[in-house]
């Protein structure tokens, strides 16, 4: 029987109104697909995993994702799982700056380190779980299609 590690918990609180719309993107992503166990890479990758995730391709040509309020990507940009084929939601400018922070602050407190490839040794001490609380659909749940972050489903339509 496979044991999970534990990893620290970054919460993010649905009730808490100054970042509701942040947590509810975040929701949308888990359910989604996206993984819920991120690993910390840094800033350096952040730039270019952002550029990554707010392009997409269609009929062969580059396309950016429209700014309709701040464009919010989960995974987070700065982690190995961010980038291309990001969920990107659009929030208040606020709460972007404040999910910067929080994230900032719980690696901090956390002594989270960053890691530079999955085969950095320092990789384990980079991993955290992202967790939604007190969303009015509850606790992220992920359908069983989803796995390591992925939608099977999608990928089996993608191999025809």
């Amino acid at each position: 029987m496979k044991m999970s590690m534990s990893y620290p918990v970054l919460i993010i609180d649905y009730g808490n109104s100054a970042i509701a719309q942040m947590a509810d993107n975040i929701w949308n992503a888990q359910m989604a697909c996206c993984p819920t166990i991120l690993t910390y890479c840094g800033p350096m990758l952040g730039r270019s995993n952002r550029k990554e995730a707010m392009h997409f391709e269609l009929d062969n040509l580059r396309q950016e994702i429209l700014h309709i309020l701040s464009r919010d990507e989960y995974p987070f940009a700065c982690t190995l799982e961010g980038g291309a084929g990001s969920w990107v939601g659009h929030i208040p400018g606020r709460q972007n700056s404040a999910q910067g922070g929080l994230l900032a602050s719980f690696l901090r407190r956390e002594r989270i380190l960053p890691c530079f490839s999955p085969r950095d040794p320092n990789v384990s001490r980079a991993k955290f779980e992202v967790r939604v609380v007190g969303h009015p659909g509850g606790l992220v749940v992920q359908p069983p299609y989803c796995k390591d972050g992925k939608n099977l489903r999608n990928l089996q339509r993608l191999n025809k």
